[in-house]
């Protein structure tokens, strides 16, 4: 109970940004409960504040010793300040943990308080792109709660969808929009789809959580239909490569996403900027596309 305490008041310190308070009460806390991984988290949040980095890197790595599978997103702290590669800083267990939790109030904090758009800016990218045309087998990737598929409407026929958390797919069962949903990653889920059948593979703010865009590029490029369509949108920065934004997503250089989808054979149909989210209030660099299959 004491060290729950501690923690809480920790907390507490860090949402006031009270930084050395939080990392005095969390040293605390570690000293009855040395193995909790929260807390050493919590720890080098607050010592990252601080501009302590070496302290930091210390107590990531120690939550990444307690935690291998990382469901806690250590790695990606740590890539952010130089002690991981990027590739690898978004493991699956991270992911799907994050929208467990946050599952039940997804849908009302998403599009209510961060102005999340994603799907319709797709949707309206169609539109101008190809107004007329249905897409009779469509592959919703990173599917959450059926918030692509309700926008999707008419214009989709069999829709099948993937998402990491069961709890976010358990919300996309009950709209009744899909032909059949996957609690998996979505490259695997691709890998496993009929060769060249589908008609439009979407994926509505599901590419800031991949380091690597290339598997995903070419697993879609597989399942396409001749002339079908991948629509994403991503997080961009306007350096190169890819580097872990300070909201811990991915950020993607328009030129990588360029390249990348060249090396998978598409051709590019349409690059937009698309802001579809806001963090803090303030608009997320951001970029729409939609590429053509070979």
């Amino acid at each position: 109970m004491i060290a729950d305490r501690r923690y809480a008041y920790g907390d507490a310190a860090l949402a006031d940004r009270d930084w050395q308070a939080a990392l005095d009460l969390f040293e605390q806390t570690l000293e009855r409960v040395p193995l909790w991984p929260p807390a050493h988290l919590a720890l080098a949040k607050a010592a990252l504040a601080l501009g302590e980095d070496i302290r930091a890197r210390a107590a990531l790595e120690r939550v990444l010793a307690l935690d291998p599978a990382d469901h806690l997103g250590a790695a990606l702290l740590l890539a952010r300040i130089g002690g991981r590669p990027v590739a690898g800083a978004m493991p699956p267990a991270y992911v799907a943990a994050l929208f467990d939790d946050y599952a039940p109030r997804f849908d009302s904090h998403l599009v209510g308080q961060l102005a999340y758009r994603a799907p319709d800016l797709l949707v309206a990218a169609l539109d101008r792109h190809c107004p007329e045309r249905t897409f009779g087998r469509v592959l919703d990737l990173g599917c959450g709660t059926g918030l692509m598929a309700r926008a999707l409407g008419a214009r989709a026929g069999r829709i099948l969808g993937v998402d990491l958390s069961p709890r976010m797919l358990a919300l996309a069962v009950e709209t009744g929009l899909y032909a059949g949903l996957e609690a998996g990653e979505l490259v695997a889920f691709l890998e496993q789809q009929p060769l060249a059948e589908a008609d439009l593979v979407i994926a509505a703010d599901v590419f800031c959580y991949l380091p690597d865009l290339a598997p995903a590029l070419a697993a879609s490029a597989r399942s396409l239909a001749t002339s079908g369509l991948l629509a994403f949108t991503v997080q961009t920065h306007p350096g190169e490569g890819v580097m872990v934004g300070e909201d811990c997503r991915m950020h993607h250089a328009p030129g990588l996403v360029r390249t990348l989808a060249g090396a998978a054979g598409f051709t590019l149909l349409a690059e937009e900027e698309a802001v579809s989210r806001l963090d803090a209030g303030r608009p997320v660099p951001g970029a729409l596309y939609l590429l053509a299959a070979a």
